[in-house]
C-alpha cells in the first residue's frame, strides 16, 4: 500500500491536496470509445485530440495544473516514461486546467514537458475535464490510435508498467 494525493475542486490553491491510502489499482475499461475534443495549445491553436491519437499506438490524456502540488511531483516520472517510449509509439496530450496562461505556459517549459499541451483556461469548468467527469487531478486516461479508452488512472510505476507492456 502507499499514498497517492490529488487535487480535487473547491479547495483553496494553497491546500488543495487530498490523500488516500489505497493502493491505485489498473482501472481497464475496454472498448468505450473516448469521446474527442478540440482545445487550444499554448500558441492558441486547435488541437483535434482524435488526429493526436492517430499518429500513436498509445496516447495518455494527463490532466494537470501548475499549481497542482501532486501533479507537479508526478511530472518528472511522465517525462521520463514520454522520452522512454515517444519514439515507440507513445503520446501524450497534456490537458491543463489552469487559469493562468503565463503560469501553465511556464510550467510545461520548466518541466520540460515537450508533448502536446491543451487548455481552455477555465481551471475545474475546463470543458474537457468536465465532459470526462475529472473530479480530481492528476488524472490519467489511456487510449489506442483510434481513440478507444484501454486505462485510467494510472500514475507511477503503474503506469510506466502498463505503457511498457502495450509498446515493448
Amino acid at each position: 500500500m502507499f499514498v497517492l494525493t490529488a487535487c480535487q475542486p473547491n479547495k483553496s490553491k494553497a491546500n488543495n491536496e487530498v490523500s488516500t491510502t489505497e493502493a491505485v489499482e489498473e482501472q481497464t475499461v475496454e472498448n468505450q470509445n473516448v469521446i474527442s475534443f478540440v482545445q487550444n495549445d499554448m500558441d492558441n491553436i486547435p488541437v483535434d485530440a482524435t488526429e493526436e491519437f492517430a499518429k500513436h499506438k498509445i496516447t495518455i490524456i494527463d490532466f494537470w495544473a501548475s499549481w497542482c502540488p501532486p501533479c507537479r511531483r508526478e511530472m518528472p516520472n511522465l517525462v521520463n516514461i514520454y522520452n522512454n517510449y515517444k519514439d515507440k509509439g507513445l503520446g501524450i496530450i497534456g490537458v491543463s486546467l489552469d487559469e493562468d496562461k503565463e503560469q501553465w505556459t511556464n510550467a510545461v517549459k520548466g518541466m520540460n514537458m515537450t508533448w502536446t499541451q491543451v487548455s481552455d483556461l477555465h481551471g475545474w469548468d475546463n470543458q474537457v475535464a468536465v465532459k470526462y467527469g475529472v473530479r480530481s487531478i492528476p488524472y490519467t486516461m489511456l487510449v489506442d490510435s483510434k481513440g478507444t479508452l484501454l486505462a485510467i488512472e494510472l500514475r507511477d510505476n503503474e503506469l510506466e508498467a502498463f505503457v511498457a507492456k502495450k509498446l515493448e
